[in-house]
C-alpha cells in the first residue's frame, strides 16, 4: 500500500466518523468536524494507529463524543 493510498483511507475514515457524529448526536457538519479534530482519537487516527482503522465509524464517533463530553466537564 502506498503512502498516498494510506492517506486517502485515513481521510475517508475521518470523514465517515464526522458524518457519524452528526447523525448520532445531532451536530451540524461544522460542529462535528470541530469536535472530531479537537479529539485525541483524531490524532491517533492521523498517526495511523492500526487498531483504530479496524473499528467501526459509529464506535469511533462515540469515543470522540465521550472525549468531548469529558472536556466540557
Amino acid at each position: 500500500m502506498t503512502d498516498d493510498s494510506k492517506m486517502v483511507m485515513r481521510a475517508a475514515k475521518c470523514a465517515n466518523i464526522i458524518i457519524a457524529l452528526g447523525e448520532l448526536y445531532g451536530l451540524s457538519f461544522q460542529e462535528a468536524t470541530d469536535v472530531f479534530y479537537s479529539s485525541e482519537t483524531a490524532g491517533l487516527i492521523e498517526e495511523g494507529v492500526a487498531d483504530l482503522q479496524c473499528r467501526s465509524d459509529k464506535y469511533l464517533a462515540s469515543l470522540v463524543w465521550e472525549e468531548f463530553q469529558e472536556k466540557r466537564g
